[in-house]
């Protein structure tokens, strides 16, 4: 009788507790969905549920933190992405992104880097910890520590779309020309239809006209076309793709006579044409990401005729033509998706597994 009621207890407790962790997943389904949809009161909810059950789960306290950091309430997010830290895991490193993140939203600039800087030399940082301390650098203008994170996150992950993204604004508001646009170019092809792919595209179509203006003479009704390159630009590694780009730029203009064509496909291949003349050197340059990443990718693809299939893909916002082309060449999509994360983590030296 005794060893009944024993076992009867044992079933009755796992029962309860089989009961309580499916609730917990229920819960977590439940704010994970509402987060996602950007409802982040009624996700914080869920996880305050989660919570009332099981007060010590790190996975309920780092889900908790991450919608009340996107609600914007950092303080609250500082404070559950703590219990996480402190109990430290597998959601440490998210945790401490977290944190820092609000910390940096609080105007706590130097404390987070603080944090981030002390995540990458006490754990392995993933490329999410690089980006943010990219941001926290960028608040304090400090433009070079800023890219030598995102290229530090970019070694760690080469697929993430928003390293490349701040790269390219970045290299852009330096006047770097061509690594904008080799940085732009990338991230369109990992991130080919959102509204960020519309603002990147934008940046890039204006590059290839940067330094060339019309000019009217009133008096002879004469047009001059004006070419202006920065000393700058013509000391650097790209100074032959920048004139070439510019010289393309002024024969647009005197042929265009009023037609308003879009040849951002037909300018895109030149200007790959273009990247892939510039001397390379035998060995990796050291700190020179674009020279060591950029170049040589996008050189092979210009090399491998794989620029038409590039140019449909980084067009998928655009309506009808890219899409159908898209669906009917769904095997050369397919290799080609397959030699871009090949290739890229080729020049990154992740090796195969």
């Amino acid at each position: 009788m005794k060893k009944f009621i024993t076992s009867l207890i044992l079933s009755l407790v796992f029962s309860l507790t089989l009961q309580a962790q499916n609730q917990l997943e229920n819960f977590l389904k439940e704010g994970i969905a509402y987060h996602d949809q950007g409802l982040y009161d009624q996700a914080i909810a869920s996880y305050q549920k989660m919570l009332e059950l099981d007060p010590h789960s790190s996975l309920g306290h780092y889900e908790i933190s991450l919608s009340y950091m996107y609600k914007g309430d950092y303080d609250l997010a500082i404070q559950h992405s703590d219990q996480v830290i402190e109990a430290g895991g597998r959601l440490l490193v998210p945790a401490i992104v977290v944190k820092a993140s609000s910390m940096s939203n609080l105007n706590q600039v130097d404390d987070a880097i603080a944090l981030l800087e002390d995540a990458v030399e006490q754990w392995n940082a993933d490329v999410m910890v690089y980006y943010n301390l990219a941001i926290c650098y960028w608040k304090q203008s400090n433009f070079e520590k800023a890219e030598a994170a995102l290229i530090a996150g970019i070694y760690e992950n080469p697929m993430h779309a928003s390293s490349h993204y701040m790269l390219a604004t970045l290299q852009a508001d330096r006047g770097n020309r061509t690594e904008a646009m080799l940085a732009g170019y990338f991230f369109l092809l990992l991130e080919p239809n959102t509204a960020r792919t519309v603002k990147m595209e934008q940046l890039v179509r204006n590059f290839y006209t940067a330094g060339v203006t019309l000019t009217e003479e009133s008096s002879k009704k004469k047009k001059n076309i004006n070419i202006a390159l920065p000393a700058s630009r013509m000391e650097s590694n790209f100074s032959t793709v920048e004139l070439g780009l510019s010289l393309m730029a002024a024969n647009t203009y005197a042929e265009k006579k009023g037609k308003n064509t879009d040849v951002f496909c037909s300018n895109t291949t030149t200007f790959f044409g273009l990247v892939s003349e510039v001397p390379k050197p035998k060995e990796e340059v050291a700190g020179d990401f674009t020279m060591n990443f950029y170049v040589p990718f996008f050189s092979e693809l210009y090399e491998t005729q794989q620029t038409d299939v590039f140019c449909n893909y980084i067009g998928q916002t655009k309506p009808g033509g890219n899409r159908r082309w898209l669906d009917k060449n769904k095997e050369k999509v397919k290799d080609f998706e397959q030699w871009v994360v090949a290739k890229s983590r080729k020049l990154i030296g992740i090796k195969e597994e």
